[in-house]
């Protein structure tokens, strides 16, 4: 029990260092001084410091990354993600939520209404939670996000960033409501 409680203690340190840039440790992937897939600890904490954030979304630019899983809990995580141009389709989740929270950058995203050739989601964890796919939205909901903005998407809800200025830099927080 007290070596389970120090490797935990230690991965946990490692995910809290100060250390920029990436590196692989062992088997344990890096973005910014972060253990990227973390799985989510029981019993205790996790902090991610302005600073690590600040220094993953530079390292996910040098390196022209979208997105970057940060922590895992099965049923929730926590991404950094990324967007330099529209994406190419909508989508809709069948059971996870997203909470976005705008850090830098603007975009129009565009939710609500139906999706256009909606069609199962293929390959991956969606496909299996009843994620649909489709090339665009109908009738949808367009407003501009920037630094500060916060957007709750429900399950089912069709969600797609149509434009970018330049690129928005966000945090996703997605969990399972069902």
């Amino acid at each position: 029990m007290r070596a389970m409680r120090i490797g935990v203690c230690a991965v946990v340190l490692v995910a809290l260092s100060g250390v920029s840039g990436s590196s692989q440790t062992g088997q344990q992937k890096m973005l910014g001084g972060m253990v990227l897939n973390l799985p989510a600890p029981t019993g205790k904490t996790v902090d991610w410091p302005a600073s690590n954030i600040t220094a993953g979304f530079k390292e996910m630019v040098g390196r022209t990354l979208e997105s970057q899983r940060i922590l895992e809990g099965g049923v929730f995580n926590f991404n950094l993600r990324r967007e330099t141009a529209a994406e190419e389709g909508a989508g809709t989740h069948g059971k996870k939520a997203d909470l976005y929270l705008i850090r830098s950058g603007e975009a129009t995203l565009t939710t609500d209404g139906e999706l256009i050739n909606a069609k199962p989601a293929s390959g991956g964890a969606g496909a299996k939670e009843g994620d649909i796919d489709g090339d665009g939205i109908r009738n949808g909901k367009s407003r501009t996000v920037r630094a500060g903005d916060v957007i709750f998407i429900p399950p089912g809800v069709p969600h797609q960033i149509t434009a970018v200025s330049g690129e928005v830099q966000f945090l996703l927080f997605r969990w399972d409501t069902k």
